[in-house]
C-alpha cells in the first residue's frame, strides 16, 4: 500500500476540534441524545396507554381514569448503562400503577392489551432521528460549524 504524504495547514483548528469531538463523546452529551430518543417514546406511549372508564380502588386509595397514563415515566437505567460510554434510559410506569404490566402483557384470566411494545415500534426510527439530532447539534456547536 503506498503511503500518501499530508500537511496540515492549520494544526490549532484540527487540534480544538479533535479537543471538541472528545467533549461530544462525553457522558452529558450522551445523556442528553439517550433522553431525547426516550422522549419521543415516552410521548407515544402515553397516547397509547389504555384508559379505564371505571374507578378502581387500589391499596394506595383510588385511581381514576388515566391514572396509568398520567404515571408513565421516563426512568435512567443504571443496570444497563456504562459511565461515560452508555447512557440508558426506560420508559415505564411507575410503582403506582404497577397493574400496567398486567395490562402489557395480560394475565391467566385477561388478555393482554400491548401498549409499550407497539409504541416502541412505532417510534423507535424517530427515537434514533432525536438521539442523532441533539449529537450533530453538539458537535455543530463544539466546533463552531467547522
Amino acid at each position: 500500500m503506498a503511503r500518501k504524504n499530508f500537511e496540515v495547514e492549520n494544526a490549532q483548528a484540527l487540534r480544538d476540534t479533535l479537543l471538541a469531538l472528545d467533549t461530544v463523546a462525553s457522558e452529558s452529551v450522551l445523556r442528553q441524545a439517550a433522553v431525547a430518543g426516550a422522549r419521543e417514546i415516552f410521548a407515544e406511549v402515553k397516547l397509547r396507554a389504555p384508559v379505564d372508564k371505571g374507578i378502581y380502588e387500589g391499596k394506595q386509595g383510588p385511581h381514576p381514569p388515566g391514572f396509568l397514563r398520567s404515571h408513565i415515566i421516563i426512568a435512567y437505567d443504571d443496570e444497563m448503562s456504562v459511565p461515560g460510554r452508555i447512557a440508558s434510559y426506560l420508559v415505564t410506569w411507575s410503582k403506582e400503577a404497577f397493574y400496567g404490566r398486567f395490562l402489557e402483557f395480560g394475565t391467566s384470566k385477561m388478555a393482554a392489551q400491548p401498549f409499550l411494545r407497539p409504541a416502541f415500534e412505532a417510534k423507535k426510527g424517530a427515537a434514533a432521528a432525536a438521539v442523532d439530532e441533539v449529537i450533530q447539534t453538539k458537535v455543530k456547536e463544539l466546533t463552531r460549524g467547522q
